[in-house]
């Protein structure tokens, strides 16, 4: 079983959002990597770093680099999508996320092909009515030959899914040209990367 952590970062509905980043980090081997993130959590502790959750916007320049080398050293893929909105106000519907997350789960089901994979999504929708819809459309927009396993997790329990937002967050800093030297210590994990505009993404969901 193949365990894929999934997050986003930008926003759907800020107009000055111009990309949206959503990541997807596969992991092998989930003990192990606990293990390595045990480790890097221990450190940042013994600088004195407050732990509640590893967030890309809210960690300091050496908690981000230190982190990002765990995913790189511990050998995780990363699948990377990148949506242009083209300056759009889009609404964060369970509809439009959905959109999203099919794309680059789609990507991910095709990559390894007949793989068991389990998707750990970062909870995104608090009311479980938003949550439900959301898993409905996914299943509905991705291959209907694959048994789809979603899960909505807080990543303050459920840690590793940290690694997803730290991945989003330095992709997406890539493409907004501010600042290359995060994306470059996961590059070589990148086993897709694909840009698109909001109106391909619609475009297909209705193909």
């Amino acid at each position: 079983m193949i365990t894929v952590f999934i997050d986003e970062s930008g926003t759907l509905p800020d107009a000055k959002d111009k990309f949206v980043a959503v990541c997807g980090v596969a992991v092998l081997q989930p003990k192990e990597a606990e293990n390595i993130f045990s480790r890097i959590l221990n450190s940042l502790r013994q600088r004195n770093i407050k732990i509640d959750e590893i967030k890309f916007y809210s960690s300091g320049q050496n908690t981000k680099r230190q982190f990002l080398s765990g995913i790189s050293a511990a050998d995780f893929k990363i699948f990377a999508l990148i949506v242009d909105k083209k300056s759009r106000k889009i609404a964060d519907t369970p509809e439009n996320f959905s959109l999203l997350v099919s794309s680059l789960i789609s990507d991910v089901i095709n990559w390894y092909k007949d793989k068991e994979i389990s998707f750990i999504i970062d909870r995104h929708f608090y009311k479980k009515s938003d949550q439900n819809r959301f898993d409905i459309l996914t299943k509905a927009n991705v291959n209907k030959n694959f048994r789809l396993r979603l899960k909505h997790v807080d990543s303050k329990q459920e840690f590793l899914v940290n690694t997803a937002d730290m991945a989003a967050g330095s992709v997406l800093w890539r493409y907004r040209g501010k600042d290359n030297q995060f994306y470059d210590l996961i590059k070589e994990n990148i086993v897709i990367e694909k840009l698109v505009n909001w109106s391909e993404i619609k475009r297909r969901s209705l193909s």
